[in-house]
């Protein structure tokens, strides 16, 4: 799977890596779990006009 993030987003997952000492990957993994675990409880209040 490949995703295209902004720079901004870029240089935040790094700085959360150097934090908590973790690779940008597992942050990556990290955020896609939450995101599902939070679709099976509940609709997610996704703005689809924001997508790009």
């Amino acid at each position: 799977m490949t995703a295209s993030i902004s720079r901004t987003q870029e240089q935040a997952l790094k700085d959360l890596a150097a934090k908590y000492k973790v690779s940008m990957a597992w942050l990556v993994r990290y955020a896609v779990d939450q995101l599902v675990e939070q679709g099976r409880e509940a609709q997610l209040p996704l703005d689809f006009a924001r997508r790009g």
